[in-house]
């Protein structure tokens, strides 16, 4: 008998096994993976305002002032980011922190050093066995009190605070530094990593330079992810400073006026970073650049690279809000669309650190007429726009005053003032136009007796004319 030629049905046979089995691979990589695939999605609106699909922790809305330009007029991009609130088992997140503490002859007045210890007392006793601490102090010279690691012993720190007494002058960039190589020597991914920093002095040890001490602060924080809060306490310290220290580290910034708020600021400070929803977040703006210059950004420091405007919020927490404000300048003529693309990044600490990326668009086309244009506003934008820039506004005058020249500052601010109102006549006041324009008010009524006021007064009106300054633009309550 003649042997039958299998070979074309074995080839069927294996193809068909071969298919099966790589279907059922890519079952068990689809659902089994933990890592869900992300579709990314920008859907153009009429209104000009753009929502991210969401799909991680944090999310962001992207809108524009007007939908058209008209005759070179200047554009704004207005973004607002908010993040979830963080629900069931995961509600608190571990930390690393260091508390880094002046005990210059200064924090002996007023109680302030027992106040302090009071606050690190506290934290203490917040701490779980999964949290890191370190206590660095400092005067003149830097003393690490407790190094960084879990505290089994909570009532030998304790003790250790106790004993603290007021030394000599303020070395704060050296006891800086000590705090963040101790949170450093114990960063983990999860944790929030953050340098807790009090002072009521000035800066006249080590280095003292504002823009100097700036600048290594945003480099620290670019290459260890490490972030920063600070606390100025009474009316010496030197609030620039620690407002900039702050605003580049990615922390917050606290001007206390009475010693007997510390313990309430600092556990303040504790509960709000206790519930981390995103790490390494950034915001990225790309602009047609050929078209387009860029003009200020309001709210939150940043980088521009070539085209790309780049927000680095580093850390952020359960139903925290950032808003940035970008004001463009059109450089020439242009008679097409213009196109922006935002785009939000950050690892979702709720979703095992899963990169999420979030893009949207925004377009805005040359308008046939003015009554076109002025059609089209975005009340939304407008309002954040008058609040944004009267608070610019109200800042040049703080700085005017700083340097005594108060007339000035009256004029500056009396145009603040003036921009205000004409905003409030052409759309409804938001609550931060209308805590805006509480705060020049008060400003103003502090700045008409200038001159005959105490060093101590002056001091006093300028810290906190420039917190609700700062609050304002952070929106913080």
């Amino acid at each position: 008998m003649k042997k039958q030629n299998k070979s074309p049905f074995v080839f069927l046979l294996a193809l068909i096994t071969i298919l099966t089995a790589l279907s059922v691979s890519a079952y068990l990589v689809f659902f089994d993976s933990g890592q869900p695939v992300k579709m990314n999605q920008s859907v153009s609106k009429t209104n000009n305002a753009n929502t991210s699909d969401k799909s991680g922790s944090i999310r962001f809305t992207s809108s524009l002032d007007n939908g058209y330009y008209y005759d070179n007029n200047s554009v704004y991009l207005y973004l607002d980011l908010q993040a979830d609130k963080v629900r069931g088992e995961r509600e608190r997140t571990p930390l690393n922190i260091s508390v880094v503490i002046d005990r210059s002859g200064s924090m002996g007045e007023k109680n302030k050093l027992e106040y302090v210890k009071k606050s690190v007392d506290y934290i203490i006793d917040e701490l779980g066995t999964d949290d890191y601490i370190s206590v660095v102090t400092y005067d003149d010279y830097v003393d690490v009190l407790q190094r960084s690691g879990i505290v089994s012993e909570k009532y030998e720190l304790r003790e250790k605070i106790s004993k603290l007494q007021p030394g000599g002058f303020t070395n704060l960039s050296e006891g800086m530094f000590e705090g963040y190589d101790q949170v450093n020597k114990s960063y983990m991914r999860g944790y929030v990593n953050r340098v807790l920093l009090l002072s009521d002095g000035l800066a006249n040890r080590g280095i003292t330079d504002r823009y100097k001490l700036a600048g290594m602060v945003k480099d620290k924080n670019r290459r260890d992810g490490i972030t920063i809060s600070t606390f100025g306490v009474g009316n010496d310290f030197n609030e620039n400073l620690m407002t900039d220290i702050a605003e580049y580290g990615k922390g917050n910034y606290y001007y206390i006026r009475n010693s007997s708020d510390i313990p309430e600021i600092f556990a303040s400070e504790l509960k709000g970073i206790r519930s981390l929803v995103g790490q390494g977040t950034k915001m990225k703006v790309r602009f047609p650049s050929e078209y387009l210059r860029l003009a200020k950004v309001f709210g939150y420091p940043y980088e521009l690279n070539g085209n790309e405007v780049v927000i680095d919020f580093k850390d952020f927490f359960s139903e925290q809000k950032k808003s940035v404000l970008i004001k463009f300048d059109i450089s020439g003529k242009v008679n097409r669309k213009l196109t922006f693309e935002n785009e939000l990044t950050y690892e979702d600490v709720n979703d095992n650190f899963r990169i999420v990326t979030e893009k949207g668009t925004n377009n805005i086309e040359p308008a046939a007429s003015k009554d076109e244009y002025s059609k089209s506003r975005n009340e939304t934008v407008i309002q954040n726009i008058s609040m944004f820039e009267s608070n610019e506004m109200m800042e040049n005058a703080l700085k005017e005053a700083d340097d005594g020249n108060y007339e000035q500052a009256r004029v500056l601010l009396q145009n603040a003032r003036g921009y205000m109102d004409d905003q409030l006549k052409d759309v409804a006041p938001s609550p931060e136009m209308r805590r805006q324009s509480e705060n020049i008010d008060k400003y103003g009524t502090d700045l008409e007796s200038a001159e005959t006021k105490s060093d101590e007064e002056k001091k006093e009106m300028q810290k906190s004319g420039k917190y609700d300054n700062y609050n304002t633009r952070k929106k913080n309550e």
